[in-house]
């Protein structure tokens, strides 16, 4: 199945804690430096998977993931569920992604040709490349509710449209899915 993607825990995890610690200064850093780790360690793979979903980049992923849990302890939100929580956290990755995809910078430039954080699994890999290929309103709900395991209502939410929505575009997307893996693969119902 899908392996866990994680980012390169060196650099980006020094820069986050950096910041956290400048936040706070003694019993406070510690208590923000293990809400930073749990956060991080339950979250981390999600929050970078999403990011790298749109962006192509993992070092413009990395980039997104540190200012998503900047964003965190900047705003310091409160929450009503560990659901809402990720819910929250995915929706700021998405909101940042489609910032800097919308950058001048970002339209200026051309993304150096990176591998899938895909397994290198034969059986699988191409059906993932073919994920990759949908647009994004299709890609999105695909990568939420096989990779993350989010309910339609979940998608929804961190989507900001209605779970029926969501369900149209997960059947339109496995159709898209279907039509292109049958015309690649010659594959027969």
């Amino acid at each position: 199945m899908y392996q866990a993607v994680s980012p390169r825990r060196g650099s980006l995890w020094r820069r986050i804690l950096c910041f956290a610690a400048s936040l706070r200064e003694g019993r406070a850093a510690c208590e923000t430096h293990a809400e930073l780790t749990r956060l991080f360690e339950r979250y981390g793979n999600a929050v970078f998977r999403a990011a790298y979903a749109y962006l192509h980049n993992r070092s413009d992923a990395e980039d997104v993931m540190q200012d998503t849990f900047l964003q965190y302890f900047s705003t310091k939100p409160v929450f009503e569920s560990e659901q809402h929580e990720k819910a929250w956290l995915l929706r700021v990755a998405v909101n940042a992604s489609k910032n800097r995809l919308g950058s001048a910078w970002f339209r200026r430039t051309e993304a150096i040709d990176e591998s899938c954080p895909c397994p290198e699994d034969e059986d699988l890999s191409f059906v993932w490349d073919a994920v990759r290929e949908l647009p994004p309103s299709y890609r999105e709900p695909i990568h939420l509710f096989y990779h993350e395991s989010c309910s339609t209502e979940e998608i929804a939410s961190i989507l900001q449209t209605r779970p029926s929505t969501i369900r149209s575009r997960l059947t339109r997307a496995r159709a898209m899915l279907r039509d292109r893996l049958k015309e690649a693969y010659d594959f027969d119902e």
